[in-house]
């Protein structure tokens, strides 16, 4: 059973950048996946020897995109921009889904590929 989670990363980066690092082929392949090929809505991840097709269902520029995982339609990758009230910073909220058992693996995943993100795009550390 796939349970939804939520992650929240405070970044000091432009809604624009970080949107054009999280929706386009090339930004995505610069921390996400070794290789992303598009056409169109479609959109195919590559790593390593591994491969998984997505199409973009939302997007809604520089503020969110929603990926749906072919073969898995309960599956989905939501990535949203929002700004901070207080402080005016950028927060990346990923949305994703996984198993209780991969819980702590999938967090620690997406730490990783969120520091990789904050280098790929120049985000000073917070």
């Amino acid at each position: 059973m796939k349970r939804k989670i939520v992650l929240e990363y405070p970044l000091r980066c432009t809604s624009g950048s970080l949107f054009r690092a999280v929706s386009t082929p090339l930004g995505l392949q610069s921390w996400f996946a070794d290789r992303v090929e598009a056409v169109g809505n479609r959109y195919d991840f590559f790593w390593g020897k591994t491969s998984q097709t997505a199409w973009i269902v939302h997007t809604k520029p520089n503020v969110s995109v929603r990926f749906q995982w072919d073969g898995d339609e309960k599956r989905s990758l939501e990535m949203r921009i929002d700004t901070e009230e207080l402080t005016g910073g950028t927060i990346l909220t990923i949305t994703d889904f996984v198993n209780d058992e991969e819980l702590d693996e999938e967090r620690s995943l997406w730490d990783t590929l969120v520091e990789k993100l904050k280098r790929a795009i120049g985000c000073p550390k917070n």
